[in-house]
């Protein structure tokens, strides 16, 4: 989720990053030019021109986005030397002047990031290459050894606790801010999701845990590189197709799993319009919990046009 619309930044913020970067080994780092990529709930991104090229630096916003930028870290070095595509290799870590712990500097990796539209437009979601590059990198990242993640830190993630921990929370404090008719709707898709065994059937893996459009950078009309390691987890592979289901539709992530030699079932589709209903109201939570007045109403109608859009509840807004 880019919540660049929804986070301020810091008072005297370029200052403070141009002091951590005048310390680097990059010569005239400090002195580029320096402008927002773009924030998550975790961390803010900065591009910055100068030391001879084009780097970004990405800042953690509190203790979850510190230890996704250590878990990065350990866990990119042995990635990138398994995935086809280019992803951040870092150039150095450094105490954050943002916020808590240690922010990274990497020297972008190629592409830009377009939206949905831009792809459309581009005819990639269409593409059966292009298809082909997205699934070959998830078996990628998925065919990372469990084993050697955990013990890089890796976080090993209960698909089924989780979600049925934040339903109680969603029923206390998200589903009093909407209609009746969502909010019965909403609980409908989040128990049938819980009581479904077959959705907890699945072998654990390695997941990038936040491939979206967004994500996936391009050049021309193909896929140039991944960005955005912060979620790496294990656990449901087949929630790496989320947010591709979201952004891009059903149709491109059926091409991807085609590619793949996997079936987009009935089964998958249920789970991937619940992960898409859920999304919304986990945000508006992040919301409550931390005073985002605007981020929580713009979630709260979010869950609405999700269950319309990706569920079939007709007349649910």
């Amino acid at each position: 989720m880019d919540m660049t619309g929804f986070t301020g930044m810091v008072d005297g913020w370029e200052e403070r990053v141009r002091g951590m970067l005048g310390g680097s080994a990059v010569p005239g780092l400090a002195e580029g030019r320096m402008r927002v990529l773009g924030a998550g709930m975790d961390s803010v991104a900065l591009l910055v021109e100068g030391g001879g090229g084009e780097f970004v630096v990405r800042l953690p916003k509190g203790r979850d986005g510190a230890e996704g930028v250590a878990r990065e870290a350990r866990v990119l070095p042995e990635l990138g030397e398994r995935v086809s595509l280019p992803i951040p290799r870092f150039a150095f870590l450094a105490g954050n002047p943002l916020g808590p712990g240690e922010c990274c500097v990497y020297a972008a990796v190629p592409g830009e990031s377009l939206g949905a539209d831009e792809w459309r437009e581009r005819g990639m979601l269409a593409d059966d290459a292009v298809a082909g590059a997205v699934g070959r990198f998830i078996d990628e990242v998925q065919g990372f050894p469990v084993g050697r993640a955990m013990e890089l830190g890796v976080p090993v993630r209960d698909m089924r606790g989780e979600f049925a921990e934040d339903l109680e929370s969603v029923r206390a404090q998200v589903v009093p801010l909407l209609s009746e008719r969502v909010g019965r709707a909403l609980v409908e898709r989040w128990e049938g999701y819980l009581a479904e065994a077959g959705n907890f059937g699945y072998t654990p893996t390695v997941m990038h845990g936040d491939v979206s459009l967004d994500h996936l950078l391009v050049t021309g009309n193909r896929v140039s590189g991944v960005i955005d390691f912060g979620d790496l987890q294990i656990g449901d592979p087949d929630f790496d197709l989320c947010y591709l289901f979201m952004g891009a539709g059903a149709e491109f992530v059926g091409r991807v799993q085609d590619r793949r030699g996997r079936a987009f079932d009935e089964r998958l589709r249920r789970k991937l319009v619940f992960w898409a209903c859920a999304d919304s109201a986990i945000d508006a939570l992040h919301g409550i919990e931390h005073g985002m007045v605007e981020f929580t109403e713009w979630s709260v109608r979010r869950i609405g046009v999700a269950l319309q859009e990706f569920g079939g509840q007709a007349g649910v807004l």
